[in-house]
């Protein structure tokens, strides 16, 4: 799309149903000029009359002969008047055989005898949502998320997407920071009337508190979707316990090399394959010991214990059954290591790695049942990658406003805070993130 304000008043026409043929198939027309549209092509124009916030009615479609030589055919048309429609405008979706054939002919009908009608860019009906208020800018993104979602995974992530779960609290945050910077401004331009100014106390307690939210977000950020947005399933324990073993029995081959000499495995590795429909990233690091045996050991160590908080599910490894609290405290080794697995229980698996090999399917499907869990913290990669940057000028500015003492330099820096927020939900945006966003989109959506 050229702009995504380009004749953004346009009376707009799309193919809505998916490609190819169908029982039914749609065309939706939005705009101010959707009703008078839709009236050139049906049998009984004078009925078709939007008096309510919806409407639905039966009737037959007859294009112009100029157009088309098709005889009277039927269908169903759903009205929305300005305002109660998904794209906020005035709407009217044709319900009709799914012929893609037919498809066309209303469409080339529509654009011949209707001046103020054009086909819609990518995009375009989602756009006009975002602009009408009926949307914000991550809810949109979460509408292409459910669009190219692969799996029920990628759904339910774009489905609470939608539904708010990464509007709501940046919502709520700004709102805050807005409410305190009208008090920080007040007090400035009315210094000589009695303004209730904002104490030194409460604005750092709100500063630490909105600063505290903010990082929590970037952690959800930083843990799912920058990197891609397969899970990642990391293999753990201490040194010499099967990790490996269990690597190859779960890719069904060898692909980690294997010794009873403890310390075999000094670097991690990797592997893509699906599971139950989900694909995922499987993860074999080297055993996390009570000390480093060596420079190279201390190294392998570490780069296993940040592979750990990058995971989506952590399996323990343990060549012995830990069941209980205190068995799963003696098998994670160094105290460091047992702490990291008790506040992180609701992704973390014990396995015994001597179990017999049919009990992988039952591992495979306690892994999948984890991340088929609702994901309340959950983020689409294109918008995780969108809002870092957002998020981080944000929490840089919040902390600058923390060590200054000029209330107008503190009012600056909250502003910028705020306006870096809005650049997430699309209360503060430009035309280059629109069209980044939307072009994305195919058209009909």
């Amino acid at each position: 799309m050229s702009s995504p304000f380009a004749a953004i008043h346009d009376t707009i026409i799309a193919r809505a149903s998916a490609p190819g043929s169908a029982v039914r198939g749609i065309l939706r027309i939005s705009g101010h000029h959707a009703v008078a549209a839709a009236k050139t092509i049906v049998e009984t124009p004078d009925l078709l009359v939007l008096k309510q916030r919806s409407a639905c009615m039966d009737t037959r479609i007859l294009l112009p002969p100029k157009y088309s030589t098709l005889p009277l055919f039927p269908a169903k048309l759903l009205l929305w008047q300005a305002g109660h429609s998904y794209t906020g405008d005035e709407t009217v979706e044709i319900h009709t055989i799914g012929s893609p054939v037919l498809l066309d002919a209303i469409m080339v009908a529509l654009l011949a005898v209707s001046d103020y009608v054009r086909q819609a860019n990518p995009g375009e009906f989602t756009l006009r949502a975002f602009l009408s208020g009926r949307l914000d800018l991550a809810q949109a993104e979460a509408v292409l998320g459910v669009i190219d979602a692969a799996n029920d995974v990628d759904l339910k992530t774009a489905l609470h997407q939608l539904a708010g779960n990464v509007s709501a609290p940046l919502s709520a945050v700004r709102t805050v920071l807005f409410d305190t910077l009208s008090q920080l401004e007040a007090s400035l331009d009315f210094a000589d009337e009695e303004v209730p100014a904002v104490s030194a106390e409460t604005l750092q307690r709100t500063l630490t508190e909105v600063l505290e939210q903010i990082e929590q977000l970037r952690q959800r950020i930083t843990r799912r979707g920058i990197e891609g947005s397969k899970p990642k399933i990391v293999l753990a324990g201490l040194p010499n316990v099967g990790k490996s073993t269990l690597f190859n029995k779960l890719l069904q081959r060898e692909a980690a090399l294997v010794s009873p000499l403890a310390g075999t495995t000094r670097d991690y590795l990797e592997a893509e394959l699906y599971w139950e429909g989900i694909p995922v990233v499987l993860v074999d690091t080297a055993g996390i010991g009570t000390e480093s045996t060596d420079e190279l050991d201390e190294s392998a160590q570490t780069k296993a214990r940040e592979l750990l908080e990058q995971a989506d599910v952590v399996i323990y490894c343990s060549n012995h059954l830990a069941g209980t609290p205190a068995e799963k405290q003696h098998s994670a080794g160094t105290p460091a290591f047992m702490e990291y697995l008790l506040n992180n229980a609701s992704k973390t698996i014990f396995f015994q790695t001597k179990m017999p090999d049919e009990s992988l399917d039952s591992l495979i499907q306690e892994v999948c049942e984890l991340l088929r869990r609702p994901p309340h913290h959950g983020i689409l990669a294109g918008t995780a990658l969108r809002c870092r940057e957002a998020l981080i000028s944000a929490a840089e500015s919040l902390t600058r406003a923390r060590e200054i003492h000029d209330c107008a330099l503190v009012a600056l820096e909250i502003r910028n805070a705020v306006n870096q927020l809005g650049l997430i939900d699309g209360t503060v945006h430009t035309e280059d993130i629109l069209d980044n966003i939307f072009s994305r989109f195919c058209i009909g959506k």
